[in-house]
């Protein structure tokens, strides 16, 4: 790997430090008892202006790494860590950690145009090395989800692309998601039964990036057809319209135009795309609340469960065909990264090696809730693209590692829906999966969800103070 590997997690991705302590970062395990000081702790990291000329708001928060392992807010975002794609990249190449793989932490809380600034420093100090060994030297750059998109502005806004040799994406919202647009009409309260976890509304309104992770496309009926967030000129409460502008204007609208500035095949474009889970995809103004809906012109296009199919490619390559061809994949937004067949075909890609092409997906959507309480059954729905087959799940304790009690297998009803009941489960943080069971054990692909179970009663303060 003559190369430099670059690797931009997604919102929540980065640990965020103020005064020498962690303000977010959340292990596996210790998801639960943190979402009960969520409001609180997040909430303080709420931004007021947000000048994307400046490189630190002077509020003390620093990005200082990845987190490795799984880390969400339950509905909100969640990330299936990213310890797995940097093992697949130390383990199969001649790379050094901090000179040729580079984790790029960033504060996911502000103008992604900040970050993108900083990245390009980053590689210019990466590559102004490594040149001295290869001359030929030209970064690789590795985005999940938000992350693709800050790579995206150093490429086509910072002249990033005269410097790499591709990026990967994986589940970028290169349009935008209809989730930012939920999060910022109608808030975001967590409840688990009568009880109110947190209430993330005052963060989420405040951060420039979930306005930059707003659908560039039109998707908001308001009776008369669909429109673009940037249209509604303050028609729907909690969307603030002239930030809605500037993210379409000065961000989405500046990558695009800077794509004129080279060739197509300056750097190359790899693009994960989830295809078959239930997937928000446009809104309507309904008595003055905004409902979400998982299907636009009355057609269901699927997605990864946060982002649509159709925002999932750069605005571009929709003039490439056939020369430019996404991988898709079946697994949830949160596990892209992870998932053996999107790592095989990256292993492909970055060894430069003939592939026969990203085989045709065998897709399962998936329906578990992300958040229980303690004593709550876990009721698992899968709905596999393919007929007459077996289906299992199986749940893994994420504090230790170990399976929980054996697989489960799913009953079959006659419109092929599978249904499973998992009993109630001890407080903690658990990765379900769902694969096909006997001999339909290659006829599907994996697909994986996360699940917070939490107790029925808010740990005491000491608990919450060490779970932050």
């Amino acid at each position: 790997m003559g190369d430099v590997v670059v690797v931009l997690p997604g919102i929540l991705g980065s640990v965020l430090r103020r005064d020498g302590k962690d303000v977010w970062s959340v292990s596996p395990g210790a998801i639960g008892r943190a979402l009960w000081s969520l409001g609180g702790s997040l909430n303080d990291l709420a931004i007021g202006d947000d000048p994307w000329e400046a490189d630190d708001l002077g509020d003390g928060v620093v990005a200082t790494r990845l987190l490795p392992d799984v880390h969400l807010v339950p509905g909100l975002w969640g990330i299936d860590g990213y310890s797995g794609i940097a093992s697949m990249i130390t383990d199969h190449f001649d790379v050094e950690p901090g000179r040729t793989y580079v984790e790029f932490p960033y504060d996911w809380r502000r103008d992604n145009r900040v970050a993108a600034r900083l990245l390009r420093r980053l590689v210019d100090e990466k590559l102004h090395a490594q040149r001295q060994v290869n001359r030929d030297a030209k970064v690789v750059l590795v985005g999940h989800s938000m992350g693709g998109l800050v790579a995206r502005y150093f490429l086509e806004c910072l002249d990033g692309w005269r410097d790499t040799r591709l990026l990967i994406t994986f589940g970028t919202p290169h349009r935008g998601s209809l989730n930012a647009v939920d999060f910022l009409a109608n808030g975001f309260v967590k409840k688990v039964g009568p009880l109110k976890v947190t209430d993330l509304t005052t963060l989420l309104r405040s951060l420039t990036s979930v306005y930059q992770l707003l659908p560039i496309f039109p998707c908001v009926d308001l009776g008369e057809g669909y429109v673009r967030v940037a249209e509604l000129a303050g028609a729907v409460p909690g969307i603030d319209a002239d930030r809605a502008t500037s993210a379409l204007t000065d961000f989405h609208r500046a990558i695009e135009a800077g794509t004129t500035a080279h060739d197509a095949g300056a750097y190359a474009i790899h693009s994960v795309v989830g295809i078959t889970q239930g997937t928000l995809q446009s809104a309507r103004l309904t008595d003055g609340r905004l409902v979400v809906e998982q299907h636009h012109g009355g057609q269901d296009h699927g997605g990864d469960g946060t982002v649509p199919r159709v925002s999932a490619t750069p605005v571009e390559t929709d003039d490439w065909q056939p020369g430019y061809q996404p991988m898709y994949s079946s697994d949830r937004h949160a596990s892209l990264q992870n998932a053996d067949p999107v790592q095989t075909q990256l292993l492909g890609i970055l060894t430069a090696r003939p592939l026969s092409g990203f085989r045709a997906v065998r897709g399962v959507r998936l329906e578990a809730d992300e958040l229980l309480a303690e004593g709550e059954s876990l009721v698992v729905t899968a709905l596999p693209e393919i007929a007459n087959v077996d289906l299992q799940a199986t749940l893994t304790d994420l504090s230790t590692g170990q399976p929980v009690g054996p697989a489960i297998a799913m009953r079959r009803d006659a419109d092929e829906v599978h249904h499973a009941e998992v009993p109630p489960l001890a407080a903690g943080d658990y990765r379900l999966r769902v694969d096909g069971a006997g001999t339909s054990h290659d006829l599907v692909d994996p697909v994986h969800g996360l699940v917070c179970v939490l107790v029925d009663a808010a740990p005491d303060t000491d608990a919450n103070a060490g779970a932050m």
